[in-house]
């Protein structure tokens, strides 16, 4: 395989080119990254998509969140979720429980134990993120912040436009 290097040079600098090659390199990243974190998890039985939810419960919501909150906050369906929080649950994780105004929804709440393991895993962690950005200043990291959050959200757009 060609290195990005060369790939990048082969488009020319037309706009369309240039999406082409960072939708591309997106996917590519995504796929690595997807597979390192998935690596270092794999020892703790711990997939990169239970990774990722237990992230976003912890972050996004400011109460526990619904399965299907968690769902579509993941871009994701209720029944996939509801595999992940089985599994988390069973690992000590997250606590599934019936809401108790409507018994038909069920909330996910991240447990004490999830805590206490990602707060023992947070050095580590940390020097595995810093690997990840090591090729880019503190100005690159703000201006991919930037446009990370932008492209975020147009994808968001987009995700919501396709369900329908």
């Amino acid at each position: 395989m060609k290195d990005s290097d060369t790939i990048k040079a082969e488009y020319n600098a037309e706009r369309m080119d240039m999406e082409k090659y960072i939708l591309v390199a997106l996917f590519l990243v995504q796929q690595r990254w997807s597979y390192v974190i998935g690596r270092e998890l794999a020892e703790d039985n711990i997939t990169t998509k239970q990774w990722l939810m237990v992230i976003v419960m912890a972050h996004a919501f400011q109460s526990p969140p619904s399965i299907q909150e968690v769902a579509d906050a993941l871009s994701t369906t209720h029944q996939n979720v509801k595999q992940l929080a089985t599994r988390l649950e069973a690992r000590g994780f997250l606590r599934i429980k019936r809401d108790p105004e409507n018994r038909r929804i069920l909330r996910l709440k991240v447990t004490e134990e999830c805590h206490n393991y990602w707060e023992k895993r947070a050095p580590e962690d940390i020097k595995t993120i810093n690997a990840h950005f090591e090729s880019l200043d503190n100005e690159e990291i703000k201006s991919l912040f930037h446009i990370m959050a932008k492209l975020e959200k147009s994808s968001l757009k987009l995700y919501e436009k396709s369900k329908g």
